[in-house]
């Protein structure tokens, strides 16, 4: 049988394992790619953590809902088995929450040793409370809106914050922004 995107969702319904490969060919790399960007600091683990969000979709495909793409449904779960997995390392690693940090612990956030040196030197022009929403959402990857909500912010002011923050960052560093003459 020939599988396609429009047939294979049904066919992983039915458990055939030609759709599950197909699944993973098809969306194997974006979920790596989400994966690793929450897993950075741990390699090692990422494949693993690929490993079992494929079998998540697997073992729930029955709740799947397929008036939204697949692409996303898949791309959450391998997000959330990712942050399942980094929470589980982060209890036998203690690193600092960031969700659970106030406003003025972003001087201590930008301190730790395994905070990006080129992130914290572009975003030094910013303000305390835009240094965090930048590593909430360019550094951990959250959405804007799970920023927002985090911060007790509104959505708006939250993409306010952004341009004008990409904006001060381009300004106060423009040696990295410079185009290449050719």
């Amino acid at each position: 049988m020939n599988i396609t995107e429009q047939n294979f969702v049904g066919l992983l319904r039915q458990r055939n394992e030609d759709a599950l490969e197909f699944m993973v060919r098809t969306y194997g790399g974006m979920m790596k790619a989400v994966i690793r960007r929450i897993l950075y600091a741990h390699p090692e683990d990422a494949e693993e953590c690929l490993y079992d969000s494929i079998m998540k979709i697997w073992e729930h495909i029955g709740s799947y809902d397929e008036a939204h793409p697949f692409e996303a449904w898949a791309a959450t779960i391998a997000k959330y088995t990712a942050l399942n997995r980094l929470r589980q390392l982060e209890r036998i690693e203690p690193t600092v929450d960031i969700t659970e940090m106030q406003i003025e612990d972003t001087a201590q956030l930008t301190a730790d040793s395994n905070f990006n040196s080129f992130f914290a030197e572009l975003t030094a022009c910013l303000s305390d409370e835009d240094k965090l929403l930048f590593t909430r959402i360019f550094w951990l990857g959250q959405s804007p809106e799970e920023a927002a909500r985090s911060m007790g912010k509104d959505r708006s002011v939250v993409y306010n914050r952004i341009s004008r923050g990409k904006k001060k960052i381009m300004h106060n560093n423009p040696g990295y922004f410079r185009k290449e003459e050719s």
